[in-house]
């Protein structure tokens, strides 16, 4: 296939060759003819399955690193059976929503257009619909909403037809449109946000075209009616349907459901809704009156996974992605504890193991233990303790009290841990430099201690001058140390030779004060190293015979 770029970005898929069908009843009809080929089971399994790639080596690395490698727990996709069972029910709604919508056909183009003389207001009532409905319903976290997208994946969303078979065809497909209800649970809103997901796949403007506040709703929908059918939309998916529980507009929740049903009924689009355990008094009531007359695909119940070979097989693939320096084997203990504290949601089990890693990895501990597994859990799942506790107690009926579940906030705990492993390399490095530098200036102190021993100092002279020499701060290096040390020897021997000389002159002094005899003068003189007219000289007995000429 070839994939070309809409002028607003997205990526769409142009159709230069349409497949053959085996099923002789979709035959001739571009739109079925377009769709990828209806996958075997095993090749569900095959696209579906994502096994993020992992080695063990990996667990060497750096803490500040392997942080970052916990995201690719969010990445391992397990297929189960229900999702074998999900992809069949799109790949069967889709088809057969298309089967009254060929192109084509001409019964199909006279009822768009209408015979001559009638209203063309009611062209988009037919006689006959194929199309169907489906419910999906599951709590929070159970995986229906993320499981639903990666079935949508292994269809192209926008198909560009140019010819078939021929003659001219240039048309759009899409082949499923993603809405989400809006939490005022308004059917204006609902009609704005379909406006809105159409201008954001096709760069169109019918939001500002239609969606200004000056349009009422009975208008919209007809131009919504026929914006689907233009488009050639194979899928009307509606998230988040809990919120129409909430709606107090006029007609309130019954009127988006019997908005949904004229889709199903008069353009054969089929709708798939999807919402908590919230939305089924909802669907359950209302919706099923207003398709009383349809043939429905059936209900999905996505509920958590049982503690069976099912939870081992989803368990067992998630556990060897460990990342904390000594692994642990998954035993029947950890296994019982992990499902105790998760209640077997999808969501929660991968969200608890990036915690459980996250925090050993950032704390040190870099092992995972049953009871570092309980104290996690009693930490960070504070925000879903009473629907687990619901969960485990039995008591389903209170789940209906709960719109949704508040997941633990993962990228603001990664954040955290991610800080305090920052601020313990810090101070790990810190002390490692502090240390390198101490270890540094000893070495520097024992080799210039040697080097002033090579001079002749003594040990303890060398060193003393050393550690005098290391307190002046231009002192950076070893040169420079033994320079400044050997500085200060040469200063403290003219220190001392002056200090003799400053002694030696008032003992000469004294001994004049106490005796003008010349001999004693001379002997005091010869004492102290110096010559008899020296000795006289600085007693002033000899006078100066050079005196000032001025």
């Amino acid at each position: 296939m070839e994939i070309v770029r809409l002028p607003n970005g997205t990526e769409a898929v142009v159709v230069s060759e349409y497949k053959k069908q085996i099923i002789k009843d979709y035959e001739g009809n571009p739109f079925i003819e377009a769709l990828p080929e209806i996958l075997s089971p095993q090749q569900v399994i095959e696209q579906l399955a994502c096994y993020p790639s992992y080695n063990p080596n990996e667990r060497l690395l750096e803490p500040h690193l392997r942080i970052h490698l916990l995201q690719r727990l969010f990445q391992f996709f397990q297929p189960l059976a229900e999702h074998l069972q999900l992809y069949d029910a799109i790949s069967t709604m889709i088809r057969s929503g298309y089967m009254d919508r060929n192109p084509f056909s001409p019964s199909y183009v006279r009822s768009l257009f209408g015979n001559e003389g009638e209203d063309k207001k009611e062209n988009l009532i037919y006689q006959s619909s194929s199309a169907k409905s489906l419910t999906l319903v599951g709590i929070s976290g159970s995986g229906k909403t993320s499981s639903l997208a990666r079935i949508l994946a292994l269809f192209p969303q926008i198909i560009v037809h140019a010819k078939y078979k021929g003659a001219d065809f240039s048309r759009y497909q899409c082949t499923y449109l993603f809405i989400q209800a809006p939490y005022d649970a308004s059917l204006k809103a609902l009609c704005l946000h379909i406006f809105q997901t159409i201008d954001d796949l096709f760069g169109t403007e019918y939001m500002l075209k239609y969606g200004n506040g000056h349009k009422a709703t009975n208008v919209m929908i007809p131009i919504i009616g026929n914006l689907l059918r233009n488009l050639g939309v194979g899928l009307l998916i509606i998230d988040e349907v809990q919120h129409l529980s909430l709606s107090k507009g006029s007609g309130g929740s019954g009127a988006i459901l019997n908005f949904f049903t004229t889709l199903i009924n008069t353009i054969n689009i089929p709708v798939i809704l999807v919402g908590t355990p919230k939305s089924m008094n909802l669907l359950q009531t209302e919706f099923r009156q207003a398709r009383r007359s349809l043939s429905g695909h059936g209900n999905f119940f996505w509920d958590r996974l049982k503690k069976d070979e099912i939870w081992d097989l989803f368990l067992q693939g998630l556990w060897q992605y460990q990342w904390v320096k000594h692994s642990t084997e998954l035993t029947d203990e950890i296994s019982s504890v992990l499902y105790e504290e998760s209640q077997g949601i999808p969501d929660i089990l991968v969200k608890l193991l990036i915690l459980l890693q996250g925090r050993a990895i950032s704390s040190g501990k870099e092992v995972i233990t049953v009871p570092f597994i309980r104290k996690i859990a009693k930490e960070q799942l504070v925000m879903v303790r009473p629907i687990l506790e619901a969960l485990k107690s039995g008591r389903k009926s209170q789940l209906l009290d709960y719109n949704d579940i508040v997941m633990p906030d993962i990228t603001e705990f990664i954040n955290k841990e991610q800080n305090q492993i920052q601020l313990q390399t810090f101070i790990k490095e810190s002390k490692q430099r502090t240390k390198n530098r101490q270890q540094q200036l000893t070495n520097m102190k024992d080799e210039a201690k040697i080097r002033l021993q090579l001079m002749g100092f003594s040990e303890k002279q060398a060193m003393a001058y050393v550690i005098e020499a290391i307190k002046n701060p231009v002192v950076t290096d070893l040169n420079q140390l033994v320079q400044e040390a050997y500085r200060l020897t040469i200063n403290t021997d003219t220190k001392r030779e002056n200090k003799t000389k400053k002694e030696t002159n008032k003992e000469v002094v004294i001994q004049k004060s106490d005796s003008d005899d010349l001999r004693s003068i001379i002997h005091v003189g010869k004492k102290s190293g110096i010559s008899a007219y020296e000795a006289l000289k600085q007693a002033g007995m000899i006078r100066n015979d050079f005196g000032s000429t001025g």
